[in-house]
């Protein structure tokens, strides 16, 4: 992560994900900021004002799932890197994640470190 990208925003309606994430994010010891959202619409908000942020979201979110979500991110002047993990197997989420230039990486839950470092190297 660069000096400037030091804001990790996770995106997961699974308040378990969160505690995993959490663990595994402050181990690696590379993120200065993590803000943790289980709402999509409280994400947007939220980096409305952080247009620099790296996102990781879930593809399946409930209320707005994470195409819906990318494209209010991307309308509202979202600059950052975006992130889709998914515990799905369907191929045709991974095509579509790889086909948009706006989709930094796809990776399958529960991220593991290798997947968070690539991430935040990225």
């Amino acid at each position: 992560m660069n000096q400037s990208d030091n804001l990790l925003v996770v995106l997961d309606d699974d308040k378990i994900m969160h505690l995993l994430l959490r663990k595994r994010i402050n181990l690696l010891g590379l993120v200065s900021d993590l803000k943790f959202f289980d709402q999509a619409s409280d994400a947007l908000n939220f980096l409305s004002e952080a247009p620099q942020a790296v996102v990781i979201s879930d593809l399946n979110l409930g209320v707005m799932e994470a195409w819906e979500f990318l494209d209010s991110l991307f309308n509202q002047g979202f600059q950052g890197k975006f992130f889709l993990m998914s515990s799905s197997i369907i191929n045709s989420d991974r095509v579509r994640a790889n086909a948009d230039p706006r989709v930094s990486g796809f990776f399958e839950k529960p991220l593991s470190e290798t997947d968070l470092i690539q991430i935040l190297q990225a």
